[in-house]
């Protein structure tokens, strides 16, 4: 055997060692846990910040409905309330020499002026004389449609999702008497003004808060139907959550809490639709 052929297999072997560190070298790439720190980097931070004005691909706009429920005239009151706020703290820390508070609110106003997303004001073409409320007109804050055509899978599905998570407080009619209820836990709101279960109890409802009318409303000074106020006071309260309901952000995506808001309509028209409703795309129900 000539000496080139006795040095094949050994260089045959050498380069299957290199090729082997270089794969291995290129598979187990640096990598840090969040927050760790790397020399890296002058500032010493190994995660690095967006670039200004990046939105990622799969990310909604504050402003869309889809995911907030408020209407584009509310989030303009809110950007036109935060640009005051920032001004007059500005203003306020040229007076002291530059130590200023910069969380100041800009005027000296009442909460229902400054809070933002509240229902502080009536639905438009709502009579709040007729359940002894009062009126205050002002900007429409949440959204009374859909933010996308709700269609029989759409109902199907909602339905689904409202008998997973909603039902076992709000009951399966809508009604407030679940079997979380049934249990000792707080009385959960009826989407209903009357009652609609063969066997309905009286609820233990907040003081001068009529069965089925809104509890959020209510706080400032609103008496008002839950089958009367907008779909996108139905979607922050599933979202946020209210009271001794906890916020459902996490387990409901933002496209299945509408769906659930449909279908809470459905089994509102079931009992309260009119005569007028009947022949026309999702009317009929009882008279």
């Amino acid at each position: 055997m000539t000496a080139p052929a006795r040095l094949t297999p050994w260089l045959l072997v050498t380069l299957s060692l290199l090729a082997a560190g270089c794969r291995q070298r290129m598979a187990d790439q640096p990598y840090y846990r969040p927050l760790d720190q790397t020399d890296f980097y002058t500032d010493g931070r190994s995660a690095r910040p967006l670039e200004r004005g990046v939105i990622h691909r799969g990310q909604f706009l504050e402003t869309d409905a889809l995911v907030t429920g408020l209407t584009t005239e509310e989030w303009g009151r809110a950007y036109a309330q935060a640009k005051a706020s920032a001004e007059a703290a500005s203003a306020d820390a040229k007076r002291n020499g530059g130590k200023g508070d910069a969380k100041s609110p800009a005027v000296n106003t009442e909460d229902r002026e400054i809070a933002i997303g509240s229902p502080r004001f009536d639905p438009p073409g709502f009579d709040a004389a007729r359940f002894g409320g009062t009126p205050h007109p002002g900007p429409q804050v949440y959204v009374n449609e859909f933010p996308f055509p709700i269609t029989k899978d759409d109902l199907a599905r909602g339905q689904e999702r409202f008998t997973i998570y909603c039902a076992v407080c709000h009951g399966p009619l809508g009604n407030g008497q679940g079997k979380i209820w049934e249990r000792g836990y707080l009385t959960p709101t009826s989407f209903h003004t009357e009652k609609v279960g063969a066997h309905e109890v009286d609820a233990r409802n907040p003081p001068d808060v009529p069965l089925g009318f809104s509890r959020g409303y209510g706080l400032w000074g609103i008496k008002i139907p839950m089958r009367d106020v907008p779909v996108g006071y139905y979607y922050e309260v599933i979202t946020k959550g209210f009271g001794g309901m906890p916020s459902y952000s996490a387990q409901i995506p933002p496209a299945d809490r509408w769906r659930i808001i449909a279908y809470v309509r459905v089994l509102q028209m079931s009992q309260h639709a009119t005569p007028d409703l009947a022949g026309k795309p999702g009317g009929g129900g009882k008279p």
